[in-house]
């Protein structure tokens, strides 16, 4: 749980607590939380969070998975400034715009925006971060090119100058050793000196204007402030889903799924940190295990024709 004090260093931050943090009155409730949390280890240097969809009537829970994103598209695929204002009246209207936005994406034949999408879901539910960028809503207007972090939130503590800073990165993949790879390589290069200091740039430029501690966030941005007080309050999550043998062998949520559950990600867990270089920031490791990446992305292309519509 992050401290209550004006202390800025990192701390390692419990599932279970997250939904009790003080979010802004101005944000809307959060879901009912949907994954299991079976694996939550955070005494090691890289803290751990194993969550698992499921399964109902002897099926893996792809369809109830999909659903779950949707809650989350609003604010996913809208800038904050449009999302926070969503009301009963507008809220219809505002999920039929989010679903095109992200149906009509030129990334819609990879559905690569699943796992940015998942990854803002995991970073709300269960880190307690509040978004400040719509990463996607920038890669999606006028085909713009956006690299870097797939996300951008804050998390703050009780006092407005007390926050932390959360860049996560997605990897939406089958393969779990490609995905601690890749995912390894890109942490190298996004925090770089000079590729976090065009990541700050550009977010700062994006910041929306109706925030609380919005000038907080900037200050922390700007050239002016030295990395090494910015790396005392990064944090890092890296969520990596992967097509799991586990999954595959269960139709029921016994414990002996269990078990297996956590040796498997375990294990994958020793993997990512024998191959992290991020030594300076607090990386997160996330690693949601599937039965059937095809199976998510039919149902999650199932939910966004549903609600699609015409703007």
């Amino acid at each position: 749980m992050v401290s209550e004090a004006v202390d800025l260093s990192p701390s390692p931050i419990a599932p279970a607590e997250a939904t009790a943090r003080r979010h802004r009155t101005i944000l809307p409730s959060l879901p009912t939380p949907f994954f299991k949390v079976h694996v939550h280890e955070i005494s090691h240097e890289v803290p751990l969070l194993g969550l698992c969809a499921g399964f109902e009537s002897g099926f893996w829970r792809a369809k109830a998975f999909a659903e779950h994103l949707m809650d989350y598209l609003i604010e996913f695929a809208l800038t904050r400034d449009e999302w926070q204002n969503v009301n009963a009246t507008t809220a219809h209207r505002a999920l039929r715009r989010a679903a095109r936005t992200v149906y009509m994406t030129d990334r819609y034949h990879n559905r690569g925006e699943v796992g940015e999408l998942l990854l803002h879901a995991v970073m709300r539910q269960h880190y307690g971060s509040e978004p400040i960028v719509s990463k996607f809503y920038f890669k999606s207007a006028a085909n713009d090119t956006v690299k870097g972090f797939d996300a951008a939130h804050v998390v703050f503590g009780a006092l407005p100058e007390a926050f932390e800073l959360w860049l996560g990165e997605a990897k939406l993949y089958t393969d779990v050793d490609a995905a601690i790879r890749d995912v390894c390589r890109e942490l190298t290069t996004h925090l770089s000196e000079d590729y976090l200091r065009s990541e700050f740039m550009w977010i700062e430029n994006k910041l929306p204007k109706s925030m609380p501690e919005i000038d907080q966030v900037r200050q922390l941005l700007s050239e002016a402030t030295t990395l090494d007080e910015v790396f005392d309050v990064l944090h890092v999550p890296v969520l990596l889903t992967y097509e799991s043998q586990t999954v595959r062998d269960h139709s029921k949520t016994t414990d002996a799924y269990v078990a297996k559950f956590k040796a498997e990600v375990s294990k994958h867990h020793q993997r990512f940190i024998g191959l992290n270089q991020a030594k300076k920031v607090k990386v997160h490791l996330c690693l949601i295990p599937l039965k059937n990446k095809n199976a998510l992305l039919n149902e999650f292309d199932n939910c966004l024709r549903s609600f699609r519509g015409s703007p």
